[in-house]
């Protein structure tokens, strides 16, 4: 299956924001306002201020898996990162860029199934919004427990959703992670890699063939 890359700028909430899609290439021979794809996966990255952005490993790991299943993909900066314009707003104004991204993708697919996949601070991001969206999946991977208050999340999450953590997370505690996943009124299905720290390194393999293996 060949892919088509697509690089622009879309309008935010306080100004103009960076997107990177992949599309099969049968959909991009296609009128833009008429493609049609059953599924889009949204990927948010880890922390603006700590030199997360769109092009982080583990976010393009996970690009590259949701690619290869045949998913439109599309990879975005947060305000104030990279071209995006803005500055970093606390998780707040990060939730308004996601939904821009969102509707976005909405005006140049027929979507007919939406996955929001986060890294990081960026899976803080997309469980905050993911009710305003009523996506069909999730896929959280090492979220930040601890640094932001998860517990505003009392519903949990009404759609498919797995989490995937490290064990030797050396950010946030795993173990902190797995207690607050248990304790919400919908768990998710948590997918352990026991050696695999925060950023993954050295298991970036791993965790491509596990997004594979879950959203296949």
């Amino acid at each position: 299956m060949n892919i088509v890359r697509k690089e622009t700028l879309i309008d935010g909430a306080v100004g103009l924001l960076e997107v990177r899609c992949f599309v099969p290439e049968l959909l991009s021979m296609e009128v833009e306002s008429d493609l049609k794809s059953l599924k889009l996966v949204v990927l948010s990255h880890p922390h603006p201020l700590h030199g997360g952005t769109m092009n982080n490993k583990v976010v393009t790991t996970m690009e590259r898996a949701f690619k290869g299943l045949g998913y439109v993909t599309v990879a975005y900066n947060f305000r104030g990162v990279g071209q995006s314009e803005g500055v970093y707003d606390e998780g707040v104004g990060e939730q308004e860029d996601l939904l821009a991204v969102v509707a976005w993708a909405k005006t140049m697919f027929a979507i007919e199934h939406v996955t929001l996949a986060g890294f990081s601070f960026g899976s803080y991001v997309s469980l905050k919004v993911q009710e305003r969206l009523a996506v069909e999946a999730l896929c959280t991977v090492a979220p930040p427990v601890g640094l932001y208050d998860f517990f505003e999340i009392e519903g949990g999450v009404k759609n498919v959703w797995s989490l995937i953590q490290g064990g030797q997370d050396e950010v946030v505690s795993a173990l902190d992670v797995v207690d607050w996943a248990l304790s919400l009124k919908r768990s998710p299905d948590i997918y352990w890699r026991a050696q695999a720290g925060h950023f993954f390194h050295g298991e970036l393999i791993w965790l491509k063939k596990a997004i594979e293996l879950i959203f296949k």
